[in-house]
């Protein structure tokens, strides 16, 4: 089974900002994508600060970029782990994932995890897996494999 990094995909399309450590943004294997912990940084680096519904949009909007640049949509996400630094957000952050999801048929499967502390002072961070039931294209050939 072939396992396909979206880095420099992503990075090409300018949608997301290098990656700040040592890992993927997200990696396919199969029609499986797992994406990376998505943190409210903009497409030019800058961590979002503000309120935390702007950041939660932020965050969301890095993951849609992702699973777009594996040519599928935010329905084919399965599954989102959501870190919150305060519990007493929850309102407010469900309430703008509900309304990014509004128009999904199927509602990812969800886990909300209170952390004390995130990187750069963030507020929030988003982990998602998608299932893409489509060919998986071969890097560099537009050949599906």
């Amino acid at each position: 089974m072939a396992v396909q990094f979206l880095c420099l995909r992503l990075l090409k399309q300018r949608q997301q900002p290098l990656p700040r450590g040592h890992y993927s943004q997200a990696v396919r294997i199969g029609s499986w994508l797992f994406i990376v912990r998505a943190l409210p940084i903009d497409p030019n680096g800058n961590v979002v600060k503000g309120k935390l519904a702007e950041e939660a949009a932020q965050a969301l909007e890095n993951i849609r970029a992702i699973v777009e640049a594996a040519e599928g949509t935010i329905a084919d996400i399965v599954q989102c782990t959501i870190y919150i630094s305060d519990i007493g957000h929850w309102a407010e952050v469900n309430g703008i994932y509900g309304a990014f999801f509004g128009e999904v048929p199927v509602l990812p499967a969800r886990a909300v995890v209170p952390v004390k502390e995130m990187h750069y002072g963030a507020h929030i961070e988003i982990q998602a897996i998608a299932f893409l039931n489509r060919p998986q294209p071969t890097e560099g050939t537009g050949k599906t494999s």
